[in-house]
């Protein structure tokens, strides 16, 4: 079996406004290669059809470029390249769609309170108030693993002359 490069450099069919083409697919980058002489008359918004097999696939145009002489007439008999970046409109109803919820708070006394999905807490303290909070706690474990951090050097020269102060807070 010999494998016919030109087949292979562009193997999908496309219908852009009524007319095939023969085009390469990038699923991972959501690009769409068409190579032609005559440009095909395309916008963004417009609707291309991909035939695989017995199914179609529908293709929604995000943007697209032109390039003459894109090809280098390697896999085509056409010398320009249409590039289009798409999004599959097929696969759409087969996403999991996130729910919308609605959250009625009355009253709330609290600290970093999360709610809903997809959110981030960000807690920002001092190195006082982070040393003040061990040094009133009753473990003398981190007690002791803040003490030999005051007193690495390196530690100590980034803190500078509060160092001396965070120590005796232990």
């Amino acid at each position: 079996m010999e494998l016919d490069f030109d087949t292979l450099s562009y193997p999908d069919t496309v219908t852009i406004n009524g007319e095939q083409y023969k085009a390469k697919r990038d699923i991972n980058k959501s690009t769409l290669l068409v190579p032609y002489t005559t440009p095909p008359t395309i916008k963004a918004g417009d609707i291309i059809t991909q035939q695989i097999l017995a199914s179609e696939i529908t293709l929604k145009v995000i943007d697209y470029s032109l390039m003459p002489g894109g090809t280098f007439s390697i896999g085509t008999p056409h010398q320009n390249l249409l590039t289009v970046k798409v999004e599959n409109m097929t696969s759409d109803t087969h996403k999991k769609t996130e729910t919308q919820n609605t959250f009625n708070i009355a009253s709330l006394n609290a600290n970093q309170v999360q709610v809903g999905n997809n959110n981030t807490i960000s807690t920002n303290i001092t190195i006082e108030n982070l040393v003040k909070e061990i040094a009133n706690s009753k473990d003398p474990e981190a007690k002791s693993i803040v003490k030999k951090l005051l007193e690495n050097s390196t530690v100590g020269s980034v803190i500078g002359a509060g160092t001396a102060f965070l120590l005796s807070m232990l």
